[in-house]
């Protein structure tokens, strides 16, 4: 990689051309810039998590999903990393980028924008950067006047905040050579139903599992038809929203091992935006081509090139498989609204298939997949009806199997770690009903606790009233699934509340049950689990057994779950190496009348229930959004009872447990590999919850 030193920046600062990356047509592709890079000296990590998680949103950016230490995973993974530090931080400025994007949908390709930060191990120096917008929008195939001058100047001030953070000791990497294929884009046509959202959600979930059946990690979702002020910024689209595509195996032999190219993670990770436009019936995908990888970094070697080429020959075959059709990279707003347009397209379609008929590679057989076709800068790939399954990707790695020593100061809020083991303190299966015999449901047994008690299905109404009998106060009864097979129903009484009734304890304030008709079963919380678990050294067995044999009474045939851990580690559990305790609570809101907020945003939909601890502290059950809560479907229903989401205020904030806590601790049988289908929902609920008071 090469560098070009601009120490002018020191002297005048940052020249506009430069750091917005303005296209100047006289210049060879070797001669532009692809990115900006600050070189900082010793370690800054710290400094800059703070910096995009809080300091960029003055200037209107918001940290969409980080992706901190990500070499940590890749060490725990395969042995060895050469790195010290790698993390990929994306951030959005959605009222900014809206205007824009109801111009070209495609500069979606990459917004959410990605922060890169690296050192290798035995660097002094740690490196912080990103693409440039002109590199971006070439990439993409814009050429649009407008977005080309307002683009660069959304970015503009995060540069000028990154050179006031870290110095000005910087400096810009230049394209070595343009890909010849830039862009792959699809159209899927659907019927349109009645509820637009039937075909989103049905469409969403197929998307996610075929890519996590090629080991795919769904690293992101931003939903840019999300309104924080109620203004709808894209009345264009009916739907937008990009994920964010991570492929563990490829990124680790891409930046990591010998003859890394760490710096590659500026484009990591992939964004792939999908949208439906007002009143449309076809869904538009495109995404990146990770060709621009190779081509712009002069990547050279064998063995890295045959992944790009693979991963970019397989995401089209899993798009065809989901009934995509490869499309033209063209502006699909003006190209749908121009009639002219439309019969040049219908031309340039006929043109292509006879270019293909004419081919030597439509004489080819059934089974090998014609040669791809040109038309000026528009790419179609002819993909085989029957895509051939693709092999895994296989990665040499050296190395030993050490374990490796987490700090557990590296953990900060939001971020997944990508490590693909189970937990250290993983739990422990409960034992066998021949060991159970004499052991009553909900107590300690061989110094192991379930954390939920299992029965036979009642009704809803059935449970309220054996919960009134035996003395609790009904908070709530709601739906957490969409067809209302799952309802959480909300309990407490007055020994829980004084219990919970002290500062950073009010968590522990209300017990679930789960009336699971998917099931067949109810499923109640067990209070010396949750209680062991929040009230931490405030725990007191003696006056949590009372509590524990009124359920047994309201419920006489509940057993143990296998769902248990080690009962003496529950007040200090946290997942694995570097992910949160209780204590590392999430403040998503501060000020004064906090409750009144939540309860005037959405006319308080959004507020299940309202649970008064004393004059300074209150619990609510936040309502989560739609696809956050979906969550529950793909790690297991059986434990949707930590739904509805608990929302403490108390001394002028608003808490929430860390969402890496509360989903590991009231699922403990949950794995590493599971834990990474929801990579993105620890992030979407906090943000959900900061929108509660916004």
């Amino acid at each position: 990689m090469t560098y070009k030193n601009n120490r002018l920046f020191s002297i005048l600062g940052i020249t506009t051309a430069l750091l917005i990356g303005v296209a100047t047509t006289s210049l060879t592709a070797a001669e532009q810039d692809l990115a900006l890079m600050v070189t900082v000296k010793g370690d800054v990590e710290k400094k800059y998590d703070a910096f995009v998680e809080e300091k960029i949103k003055s200037i209107g950016f918001v940290l969409t999903d980080p992706h901190k230490r990500v070499n940590d995973g890749y060490k725990k993974k395969y042995g060895s990393t050469k790195l010290d530090i790698l993390s990929f931080m994306s951030v959005a400025n959605k009222n900014a980028m809206s205007p824009l994007l109801e111009i070209d949908p495609r500069l979606a390709g990459f917004n959410p924008f990605n922060m890169l930060i690296y050192r290798k191990l035995g660097e002094e120096n740690t490196h912080i950067g990103h693409l440039v917008p002109s590199a971006i929008m070439d990439m993409i195939g814009i050429s649009d006047k407008k977005i080309r001058t307002e683009y660069p100047k959304i970015i503009e001030p995060l540069n000028k905040m990154m050179k006031e953070e870290f110095g000005s000791d910087l400096s810009t990497v230049k394209i070595k050579k343009m890909a010849d294929k830039r862009m792959m884009n699809f159209e899927v046509a659907f019927d349109r139903p009645e509820d637009l959202d039937d075909f989103i959600d049905g469409f969403q979930e197929k998307f996610e599992e075929a890519f996590e059946d090629k080991d795919y990690i769904i690293a992101g979702f931003f939903n840019y038809k999300e309104s924080f002020d109620g203004v709808d910024r894209l009345p264009s689209y009916d739907a937008f929203w990009v994920y964010s595509l991570c492929h563990f195996k490829f990124s680790y032999t891409v930046f990591d091992n010998e003859g890394g190219r760490p710096d590659a993670g500026m484009f990591a990770p992939c964004s792939m935006y999908m949208f439906i436009r007002k009143d449309d019936n076809k869904l538009v995908v495109g995404m990146p081509r990770l060709g621009n990888w190779a081509a712009t970094l002069d990547i050279k070697d064998p063995k890295r090139l045959a992944l790009v080429e693979q991963l970019d020959k397989e995401i089209p075959e899993i798009m065809a498989s989901l009934g995509a059709k490869e499309v033209e990279n063209v502006n699909p707003l003006k190209e749908a609204s121009n009639p002219l347009a439309k019969k040049a397209d219908a031309k340039a379609e006929k043109k292509v298939e006879a270019k293909k008929e004419a081919s030597p590679a439509s004489k080819a057989p059934a089974d090998k997949a014609a040669a791809p076709t040109e038309d000026n800068s528009s790419v179609i790939i002819q993909i085989p009806e029957v895509p051939k399954p693709v092999e895994a990707l296989k990665v040499v790695t050296k190395g030993g199997n050490a374990p490796v020593k987490q700090n557990e100061s590296l953990y900060k809020p939001r971020s997944i770690s990508l490590k693909v083991s189970q937990p250290p303190k993983a739990a422990v299966a409960a034992p066998k009903s021949e060991e159970q015999k004499d052991v009553k449901a909900g107590d300690v047994y061989g110094g192991k606790i379930s954390a939920y008690l299992r029965g036979k299905l009642q009704s809803v109404d059935s449970v309220k009233k054996a919960l009134e009998a035996a003395g609790f106060k009904i908070l709530s009864a709601s739906h957490i699934d969409k067809k209302g097979q799952l309802t959480s129903v909300a309990f407490s009484n007055d020994a829980l509340i004084a219990m919970a009734n002290k500062p950073g304890r009010g968590f522990a304030a209300s017990l679930r049950v789960l009336v699971d008709e998917k099931n067949k079963q109810i499923s109640v919380t067990n209070p010396l689990y949750v209680t062991s678990a929040f009230l931490q050294d405030d725990f007191d067995q003696k006056a949590v057994t009372p509590i524990l044999e009124s359920i047994r009474k309201a419920f006489p045939d509940l057993k143990n779950s296998e769902d248990a851990v080690k009962f003496k580690v529950l007040p200090k559990y946290h997942f694995m190496a570097a992910m949160p305790y209780y204590k590392d609570m999430l403040t998503v809101a501060k000020g004064d009348k906090l409750l009144e907020k939540a309860k005037a945003r959405n006319g308080g939909k959004d507020i299940v229930f309202v649970q008064p601890l004393s004059k300074e502290s209150t619990l609510l059950g936040v309502k989560l959004g739609k696809r956050t809560s979906k969550f529950v479907k793909k790690i297991g229903v059986k434990n949707g009872a930590l739904l509805p989401y608990p929302v403490l205020i108390e001394g002028g904030e608003a808490k929430i447990l860390d969402p890496k806590y509360y989903i590991a601790v009231m699922y403990p049988m949950l794995k590493m590999s599971e834990f990474m289908t929801i990579s993105t929902v620890p992030g979407a609920i906090q943000l959900d919850c900061e929108n509660l008071f916004r």
